[in-house]
């Protein structure tokens, strides 16, 4: 983030429309654009405490503690209306540079007072003393409250802690594919830590509270693009660890495309469009794309991108490989518990799925559109147990694809199927960029760093004459400025991952699961038909209420 225009916006603009305020209190009007002090002078003006001052600095509490400022600042100059205080919290420079014309007239430090009356308030009430409490009460200057007024000062801050306690502590999060299945199930509402790898600064401040991007029944964006401020974390509590799940921002979704998330910067989802496409020609096909499409495209910022969960497999700097559909992270093949493989089970029976579902808890294997009656999605130990535990079952065997041969269409990243021919079980060896550590570019392999370089980092990035230009200089190496991940869905046969799509940077991570806090069959709470009109359970999973992440 820009940490100038940062404090420009919340320690400048606040308080610069004040200065007439400062003068009627006694104080040079000068002190009122002056960053942080400007502060230390409201408190001196409205008699508040000190420490504010301090928590001013603070991420999540300097929000409510300048707007605790400007409202008692309008106390001290006798305005307790709602109106008042909404335009303070609002448009406080417009608002306090109107009044300033007006000739404010400095009454009181409300905070002392009004702490005064509590006092006397409690004692009067303590001694059952009547006169007291009429006196009291004739002395507040607040008016009485309506009860209109009560409920919507209620309910409004009530919006305003819920969206800054989303925004920088923790967010509910529902699972709505399978991706994770074997750990994390369809259906899983989970709390997601914003702390543990540090809070990140919005990047799209001005929003609508408690919506992540699209406005419901309206359909429309839920924020302003701009301002848009640059990338920057809160302190962090831990480092993004190999094997954590993690929520983050999907890193292809910087396009919507007629209403189909996707990338149009050499997207999987276009892979038909673009496959026979020679590199170097893509990038004109997408912009035509772009031009024919305008209307239909919408560039979201980071943080306002869908949110996926996967499993971190690899950190900056790791070698990641995919052999026979077994994952290795440095040459080294590590077991996670709950990771499912596509099996094919070799039966002299029929296979009752309902039975199998209910006992074996492992999830069918959609195989082109069609449920297929031998190929399932289970663990290592479910596999074992079914072929011991029912009679018929001969075995079961890992399904995967062929060197060279690709799963349909999808061509997996880097899309580049001449120099990479990868597929989901025959993948890389590929090293997983590290901020700082510079990496040699080729024509062979600029297509793994073309996001790296244009999209998440923002250069100009161009091949000319056989040659690489970034910003405008030709080079062999680029030095990343940020630190990326690699993401893998447990259900490593049914997941759209990095595989797919590549690196995930760090300014696109959002949290660290905490626990499950509610789970439901299938992601209903009744019974009902699935997509195919087959019946589908609903309900709760109590046996997965409150599972913590370390379980996952």
């Amino acid at each position: 983030m820009n940490w100038i225009f940062y404090i420009i916006c919340f320690y400048f603009i606040p308080f610069a429309g004040m200065y007439k305020f400062f003068e009627k209190a006694g104080h040079p009007a000068w002190s009122a654009f002056i960053p942080f002090y400007n502060g230390f002078i409201v408190t001196k003006i409205t008699g508040a405490p000190k420490w504010w001052v301090i928590l001013m600095v603070v991420p999540l509490f300097h929000f409510f503690i300048i707007a605790g400022m400007l409202i008692e600042m309008n106390k001290s100059f006798g305005r307790y209306d709602f109106k008042d205080n909404f335009l303070a919290i609002v448009f406080p420079f417009f608002y306090f540079a109107y009044l300033g014309t007006k000739n404010p007239e400095y009454l009181q430090k409300s905070w002392i007072i009004q702490n005064d009356l509590k006092k006397r308030f409690r004692k009067a009430h303590k001694d059952k003393d009547k006169a007291a409490l009429r006196k009291i009460e004739k002395e507040n200057p607040m008016p009485a409250k309506s009860v209109i007024r009560e409920w919507s000062e209620s309910i409004i801050f009530a919006v305003f802690a819920a969206h800054f306690i989303r925004m920088f502590l923790i967010e509910a999060y529902t699972i709505p594919t399978p991706s994770m299945e074997g750990s994390l199930l369809v259906g899983d509402f989970l709390f997601v830590s914003k702390v543990h790898y540090g809070s990140r600064m919005p990047m799209t401040p001005l929003a609508f509270p408690l919506i992540h991007n699209m406005l419901p029944f309206l359909g429309s964006e839920s924020y302003f693009k701009y301002p848009e401020w640059d990338y920057n974390r809160a302190p962090k509590l831990q480092n993004v660890e190999r094997y954590d799940p993690v929520v983050f921002n999907y890193p292809e979704d910087d396009t919507i495309y007629g209403g189909i998330e996707g990338a149009m910067n050499y997207p999987g989802q276009y892979h038909n469009k673009l496959k026979e496409v020679p590199q170097s020609q893509r990038e004109q096909l997408r912009q035509r794309l772009l031009k024919v499409n305008a209307n239909k495209i919408i560039v979201r910022p980071v943080d306002k991108r869908t949110h996926y969960i996967k499993r971190c497999v690899g950190i900056p700097g790791d070698i990641i490989q995919v052999k026979a559909g077994v994952l290795y992270v440095n040459d080294v093949f590590t077991p996670v518990e709950g990771v499912q493989y596509v099996y094919r089970v070799h039966s002299n029976v029929a296979l009752n799925y309902d039975f199998l579902k209910e006992n074996y808890a492992f999830e069918f294997h959609h195989e082109k559109g069609r449920l297929s009656n031998s190929l399932f999605c289970m663990t290592e130990s479910v596999k074992s147990k079914m072929v011991k535990d029912i009679p018929g079952i001969d075995s079961a065997s890992r399904f995967l694809l062929n060197k060279g041969v690709l799963e349909g269409n999808s061509i997996p990243f880097p899309y580049n199927y001449k120099n990479y021919p990868w597929n989901i079980d025959w993948y890389g060896p590929l090293t997983i960029p590290a901020k700082g550590v510079p990496v040699k570019l080729d024509l062979d392999n600029i297509d793994i760093y073309r996001r790296v370089i244009a999209a998440y980092e923002g250069n100009k990035l161009e091949i000319k004459n056989g040659k690489i230009f970034i910003n405008d200089s030709e080079t062999d190496t680029y030095t990343p400025k940020l630190n990326y991940y690699w993401m893998m869905g447990d259900n490593r046969n049914n997941s759209a991952d990095s595989r797919s799509w590549g690196f995930v940077p760090e300014d696109h991570i959002v949290g660290k699961p905490l626990f499950v806090w509610l789970s439901l069959k299938n992601g209903r709470l009744f019974d009902g038909v699935d997509q195919y009109g087959q019946p589908q359970e609903g309900g709760v999973r109590w046996d997965r209420l409150f599972m913590g992440a370390s379980g996952m």
